[in-house]
């Protein structure tokens, strides 16, 4: 009895569980339900653990969005991005007011551009123009020149009146600096003073003088083509200021000044590549002229007209783009003339003029050296 009643248990328990196992394959076998029997698990669970560990839900069939995804099978989708959770007690972050956009710069007006271009000699287009075309070898790609020249001057100042009638001759030296800005558009200046020189002065006795020169100024360089053979123009205006300093103790001469404005011209004209002549001239339409004094307490008159020209002409022989070796013979003169009569007897005639006219002349021979970067 026991052994049947054991026997049909088994039994029993055999289609219990045979019934359960088919109930679980239908379900696993029939795409259209999304229920798996677990116990103890309800069918919404079930459906949300199935669809995201292994399941895809798939769109009705009338949807044409499946069709253009065209999905590999294996295809890992991505879970969504959970929005982010604001928090009610968060501090609220103020804004940044936008910042406003920089004004366009304004565009350079007519007068402008044409100031600008007279300033630096050419407008930007043409200012790269010759940067480029210039050859890597010639002296005009420096923006710095600086030159120095031994020299030897004659100097003589003559006039009906004696204390204004003299000469001098003697060594000097020369020195000279060009800054270019742009390659038409620069700064020069240039200095000369004379060496040990003097004048006689009571006689036999001789007393020192010094003759310099000085002028500073804008200069503007016209190229007439950038090959090495061109040649260039260069005009400008400088102020000038040139003296003869006599000693103080002079009891047979007084010395002078001239300054004011010189306007210069000047040509470069090239022959080859290595040699070029050059020439220049200024003109100084009037100068303010005054007497320096000394023992012999002479003045001309009480007021002068003063104007004066010089013509210098040389050569330069470019060894490369740095150096250059240069000579130029130049020649000066001034003249100044007089209105009124004279502060004092003239000891040579004895007489006292009215109306002096001086005529000073300069001559400066150089030879010297010049260089660039």
């Amino acid at each position: 009895m026991n052994s049947l009643a054991m026997s049909r248990g088994f039994q029993v328990l055999s289609l219990f569980l045979f019934a359960l196992a088919a109930v679980e394959s239908r379900a696993q076998l029939d795409s259209s339900s999304a229920i798996l029997l677990r116990p103890g698990i309800s069918s919404n669970n079930s459906k949300q653990n199935l669809d995201s560990s292994r399941y895809k839900i798939r769109a009705p069939e009338s949807r044409r969005d499946d069709e253009d995804v065209e999905e590999k099978p294996g295809t890992l989708i991505a879970t969504p991005v959970p929005a982010k959770v604001v928090r009610k007690d968060a501090p609220v972050q103020p804004t940044q007011p936008e910042q406003p956009a920089p004004a366009p710069a304004p565009e350079p007006t007519p007068v402008t551009s044409q100031m600008r271009e007279l300033i630096l000699g050419g407008s930007p287009e043409e200012i790269e123009e010759a940067k480029t075309q210039l050859h890597p070898q010639d002296p005009r790609t420096n923006v710095l020149d600086i030159a120095i020249a031994p020299a030897y001057f004659y100097n003589m100042s003559n006039s009906g009146y004696s204390f204004r009638r003299y000469h001098t001759d003697g060594p000097g030296v020369a020195l000279g600096a060009n800054l270019w800005l742009t390659p038409f558009f620069g700064l020069q200046s240039r200095f000369f003073s004379s060496f040990s020189s003097g004048i006689r002065s009571g006689g036999t006795n001789m007393v020192p003088m010094d003759v310099q020169t000085f002028e500073a100024g804008v200069r503007f360089r016209k190229h007439f083509g950038y090959s090495r053979k061109a040649a260039q123009l260069s005009w400008g205006l400088d102020y000038h200021d040139s003296l003869n300093k006599i000693a103080s103790e002079a009891t047979t001469a007084t010395g002078r000044k001239s300054a004011g404005l010189s306007v210069a011209l000047s040509a470069n004209i090239p022959t080859s590549v290595t040699y070029a002549h050059t020439m220049q001239i200024d003109l100084r339409p009037r100068l303010q002229h005054t007497e320096l004094s000394t023992d012999a307490d002479a003045k001309s008159g009480s007021k002068a007209e003063t104007n004066a020209v010089s013509l210098t002409v040389g050569g330069e022989w470019t060894l490369d783009r740095r150096n250059q070796l240069f000579w130029r013979g130049q020649y000066s003169v001034e003249r100044n003339l007089f209105k009124g009569q004279a502060s004092r007897l003239d000891p040579h005639n004895n007489q006292t003029p009215d109306g002096v006219s001086v005529t000073n002349s300069l001559m400066i021979f150089y030879f010297g050296f010049k260089w660039g970067s």
